[in-house]
């Protein structure tokens, strides 16, 4: 074994465990934000809420059918990370060529789906905005008091696009806004992160490729 395949070794074994524990990392903050009632309380219980009368009620439906194919879109991505970042380690360790290979070929689906993903969310970016400020101007305009009171508590926000308000402060931002600002920057953190790991996970799959080739050649001299 030569020492540039020693080291590519090393550094699989190391990216993988980091993947594996991003991956089980982001399950655990998944199921959390899922299950933990006390997480925006105030918000989620007022997008449950299914008495509403349209078009709000078709809003927050929209709303709760989105938050779930998300959830476990999220959560599939993160399971699919730690087995393969498992696998990964594995085979780092013990170089077996019936784990790298079809190791190499998982890291290459996964990342080409996870290409897929970010540009479909990308796409997908206008609409979900347009679904956000229709929330917050319905819940103005049909004077869902819950829903206004969450929002101007949460966000120190007042009123709605296209929906005057003398009572708003000079320079206050509107709650259509400031919801659509928080989730757009939460959305930019998480598309961050997403890309450091899709260039982490292509430079691992990078990698493994001199080892497997190495193995091939050891075992077709035996």
């Amino acid at each position: 074994m030569s020492f540039c395949t020693f080291l590519a070794r090393i550094f699989i074994f190391f990216l993988n465990l980091a993947q594996t524990l991003v991956g089980l990392t982001v399950i655990a903050l998944a199921l959390w934000i899922r299950f933990d009632k006390s997480f925006e309380s105030e918000i989620r219980t007022n997008i449950l809420r299914d008495t509403d009368p349209e078009p709000l009620a078709g809003v927050k439906s929209d709303i709760r059918t989105g938050i779930i194919v998300a959830f476990w879109i999220i959560i599939g991505f993160a399971i699919a990370n730690v087995i393969i970042g498992f696998v990964g380690v594995i085979g780092a360790v013990i170089r077996s060529k019936y784990l790298l290979a079809p190791y190499f070929l998982s890291m290459v689906v996964l990342f080409l789906l996870e290409i897929a993903v970010g540009i479909t969310a990308l796409v997908k970016r206008k609409s979900v905005r347009r679904t956000v400020k229709e929330y917050v101007f319905d819940s103005f305009n049909m004077n869902s008091q819950p829903d206004v009171s969450a929002f101007t508590f949460r966000y120190n926000c007042c009123g709605a696009d296209n929906l005057p308000n003398v009572e708003c402060f000079a320079g206050q931002p509107t709650c259509s806004s400031a919801v659509w600002d928080r989730l757009d920057f939460t959305m930019m953190i998480f598309g961050i992160v997403m890309l450091i790991i899709v260039v982490l996970q292509a430079l691992t799959a990078l990698i493994t490729v001199p080892i497997i080739v190495e193995r091939k050649r050891e075992v077709s001299y035996q």
